[in-house]
């Protein structure tokens, strides 16, 4: 028998996602929890010493999870965070500490959630979810952080109950699996809280779309500017929590949203106080926001030009990502272009229209199946935009013309954007051999 019939024989990461994504691809969606819940018991991964928390939303999820982690870090916890996607390597999902989790700890995990599946067929999702359990169980860490992938309540990281829940924002997004209107929607990524357990709400604006379900669920809802809130002072931020009894001022700001900071530091305070009897210190969370970043959201590559990389794909995180552009403008960039490529299931209509700050478009295929072609955004773009917009079948198509016609001043700014997929090509090729244009 080959190692290709028997994945046990697998000795190599790569070996084991090359076969992952071919029997369990990862553009299947099939939402539910009893799968991965009876390998998870059969793996006894449900009764971890570690506290949980679980974060769900439609957009700042990640940024939420970086914070947590970060000041889990800087108060001397060890700490596994699981996200998705991945923007350049599978590893980047598995966190230990703030690290990518090893090749070899990740084959470990592989082959125990492999043996313990039995004949139960797990999404890529599902499957991968497990392999993160694995770790952090394996690893006997003070604190995990899961991100949700989808929705909330049928999503497999909903499996575990959370000792505390954050819900960043609630919108318009994956209507085909979570309904199109925001009550829906609501709903479903609700299911991540808990009876008689805290739910972090990021944004009072939401409250009232989520008060049925945290009605109906028994949990305990602390929002925002009623419970806890974050004010801006110049050059810093102060916090105040009135549950938590915590005020702090001149922490450090960052180019992340503040409501999301504000969200985890009210998360990881109740962990760390209530739930670990520890004092928190202001000098720790000083430290983890001052060196606080994540890749992928408005991660700055270079200054002069300055280009930039953000993963927003919808429309309320391309009004934000807009609003950072405008303020580039005020401080005195002259000219911003875009680099764009979307994916088939987003609105790229709504999500193009927000970027009234771009002044030139680059439009880029992403691979199929589900990348979304080039012409298909440029006619999504408002007509004044597409006179002088540019589409390209590939991220080298681009490099090449820019080669040939350099698109950028030491004054002028370069925004690559609309989804994971590009954001993760052009880290990756920024990283090997960089952009001699630039």
């Amino acid at each position: 028998m080959s190692s290709a019939d028997n994945p046990l024989l697998f000795d190599e990461l790569d070996e084991w996602l090359a076969w992952l994504e071919q029997v369990h691809s990862v553009h299947k969606i099939e939402l539910g929890l009893e799968r991965a819940a009876t390998v998870a018991k059969r793996l006894d991964l449900l009764s971890s010493s570690a506290k949980f928390v679980t974060v769900a939303g439609t957009n700042g999820k990640g940024s939420t999870v970086a914070a947590i982690e970060a000041l889990a870090l800087s108060h001397k916890l060890s700490v596994g965070t699981y996200t998705s996607p991945h923007l350049v390597v599978f590893n980047e999902r598995i966190k230990v500490d703030g690290q990518n989790c090893s090749d070899e700890l990740l084959v470990e995990g592989f082959r125990a959630v492999y043996e313990a599946k039995q004949d139960i067929e797990l999404t890529y999702f599902e499957f991968t979810t497990l392999v993160g359990l694995w770790v952090f169980k394996h690893l006997e860490l003070d604190l995990v952080v899961l991100e949700v992938g989808l929705g909330g309540r049928l999503d497999a990281v909903n499996i575990v109950d959370a000792n505390i829940a954050v819900i960043t924002s609630i919108g318009l997004d994956h209507v085909d699996w979570l309904g199109d209107n925001l009550e829906t929607i609501a709903g479903e990524k609700a299911g991540v809280a808990r009876k008689n357990k805290p739910l972090v709400i990021a944004d009072s604006g939401i409250e009232t779309l989520l008060k049925p379900s945290c009605e109906a669920i028994g949990c305990i809802p602390w929002v925002a500017g009623r419970d806890f809130s974050a004010t801006l002072d110049r050059k810093y931020w102060s916090y105040s929590g009135n549950s938590l009894a915590i005020d702090y001022h001149e922490l450090p700001l960052s180019d992340l949203y503040l409501p999301n900071l504000a969200a985890a530091l009210t998360a990881f305070a109740y962990v760390y106080q209530e739930l670990l009897g520890k004092a928190l210190s202001y000098a720790a969370c000083y430290k983890a926001f001052e060196t606080l970043t994540l890749a992928g959201r408005f991660q700055q590559l270079s200054q002069q030009p300055r280009v930039i990389v953000d993963v927003a794909h919808n429309e309320d995180s391309a009004n934000l990502l807009n609003r950072k552009l405008l303020e580039l403008k005020r401080s005195g960039v002259e000219r911003i272009v875009a680099l764009c490529g979307m994916l088939q299931d987003k609105d790229s209509a709504s999500c193009l229209e927000a970027m009234t700050a771009i002044d030139q478009w680059n439009l880029v295929d992403l691979p199929e199946p589900r990348g979304k072609k080039a012409a298909e955004l440029l006619q999504k773009l408002p007509k004044i935009a597409q006179n002088n917009a540019k589409c390209y079948s590939s991220l080298d198509d681009f490099n090449e013309s820019c080669v040939t016609h350099s698109c950028l001043k030491p004054s002028e700014a370069l925004i690559v954007f609309g989804s994971f997929v590009t954001v993760g090509l052009f880290i990756d090729k920024w990283n090997k051999e960089g952009f001699a244009w630039i």
